[in-house]
């Protein structure tokens, strides 16, 4: 048999990865940490793969790099070995690259990078592709494409632009934030993709499985970071073909992810504290409204049905 030497750096494992929110203390600045280690060691133990932290869900933008290196550093420290995907979004070439130098001083694994995108949807696909080359070609970390329009300024990477980034070596993967299938299928699919060991994650845990279908390899899910189990349980059944018993837990699962559609970070959050986990919900301004309590009312059935199914895994 002929010896094949593996393409290195290599992707995160498949499976699911939870991006954590950031905990605060009731004055809405102290960072949490006592909760973000406790939270994160949960996650870890009922399953999670591993942890994106600083990405949009850990409000990265509303921290200092201090702040984020701290919380990166807090987390390796107490639970070393297990895998850190930091958020990276800077608009700056020079700034990107600085910050993926202290996440991995910190003990980030990968570096999660979000295109530049100040100037919006005028930006070709041609300044995004040398844009990712030349933070790949630099970066001290693997890096993965991180597309999410919605805080991009409508942002696409393309397809076929992701396709040919796969072939970089230092760029091992991508995680796509928007419910296109299409895009997913075309990215996982792709002979291109394969050959060069390129992993595709959706991070919309509402089609785990449709993305799981079309050739992806797991989700970083924010209400994993709730209910870990069930999308573990997803995961797992889709591994061993029972296809019709991960539809109806899917199922569950995308009527609760209407929550995050509906109340973003601050949702997600307050879903997370059901488990117990912080001394509030809310983040730091402008995040540090509360949700509106009659409309988070109407999603009742939706939140007793998850925490029913998850109950029993």
């Amino acid at each position: 048999m002929t010896n094949i030497t593996p393409r290195a750096p290599q992707p995160p494992q498949p499976g699911v990865y939870t991006p954590v929110p950031t905990f605060f203390k009731k004055d809405l600045v102290t960072i949490d940490f006592e909760t973000q280690i406790a939270h994160a060691k949960y996650l870890r133990d009922n399953g999670i793969k591993g942890l994106v932290l600083m990405g949009s869900t850990g409000e990265a933008a509303h921290l200092t790099r201090t702040e984020r290196v701290s919380i990166i550093e807090a987390i390796h420290k107490n639970l070393p070995g297990f895998p850190i995907l930091a958020g990276v979004a800077q608009n700056c070439l020079e700034e990107v690259l600085h910050e993926i130098d202290a996440v991995k001083e910190a003990g980030a694994s990968y570096a999660l990078v979000l295109s530049s995108s100040y100037y919006g949807p005028g930006i070709k696909q041609a300044a995004i592709e040398e844009f990712y080359t030349e933070v790949a070609n630099q970066s001290s970390l693997p890096i993965m494409v991180y597309v999410y329009p919605g805080v991009t300024n409508n942002i696409v990477v393309e397809p076929e632009t992701i396709v040919k980034l796969s072939r970089h070596p230092n760029i091992v993967g991508t995680k796509i934030s928007h419910g296109d299938v299409a895009h997913h299928t075309m990215i996982a699919m792709s002979p291109v993709t394969k050959e060069n060991n390129f992993y595709t994650f959706t991070g919309l845990g509402q089609i785990l499985l449709p993305v799981l279908m079309v050739g992806g390899m797991g989700t970083v899910d924010a209400l994993s970071g709730a209910f870990p189990k069930l999308y573990v349980r997803i995961f797992e059944l889709f591994q061993a073909k029972q296809y019709e018993e991960a539809a109806k837990l899917q199922f569950i699962a995308t009527r609760a992810e209407e929550l995050v559609v509906r109340f973003g970070v601050v949702g997600i959050k307050k879903m997370i504290s059901i488990k117990g986990f912080g001394e509030t919900y809310l983040g730091r301004m402008p995040l540090n409204q509360d949700v509106d309590h009659s409309y988070w009312a109407q999603f009742k059935h939706n939140i007793s049905e998850i925490v029913d199914a998850e109950s029993v895994l």
